[in-house]
């Protein structure tokens, strides 16, 4: 609580204690920006893995290049797997804090 100059006290977040469920446009939006930054780190993982793999290889065993490919590929599908999953949730705990009156927190 606040104490201003002209004797009102003013609470902060008195007018929207809890933030309201997004617009489907900008959640959209933020949701095709996070796929696009998520694409472009996994592709960096899959680039460094090759590089590594056969540009400057570490071994010239087959089976370790390709043992280092498919680690990149399962951290690649892991990553992009719990990015796509959290989205949902962040929105759906979104909607019962509009209609509980809680934050998220």
């Amino acid at each position: 609580m606040t104490f201003y100059p002209d004797g009102e006290v003013r609470i902060p977040h008195e007018k929207d204690p809890v933030p309201q469920p997004d617009d489907p446009a900008v959640a959209a939006r933020r949701f095709t920006r996070l796929l696009v930054r998520t694409a472009f780190i996994n592709g960096v993982i899959l680039a460094v893995a090759v590089i590594i793999a056969y540009v400057v290889p570490v071994t010239d065993d087959e089976n370790v290049q390709l043992a280092v490919i498919l680690v990149a590929a399962l951290v690649c599908a892991a990553h992009m797997s719990w990015i796509v999953l959290r989205d949902p949730h962040r929105r759906s705990r979104a909607v019962e804090a509009a209609r509980t009156g809680l934050y998220p927190g």
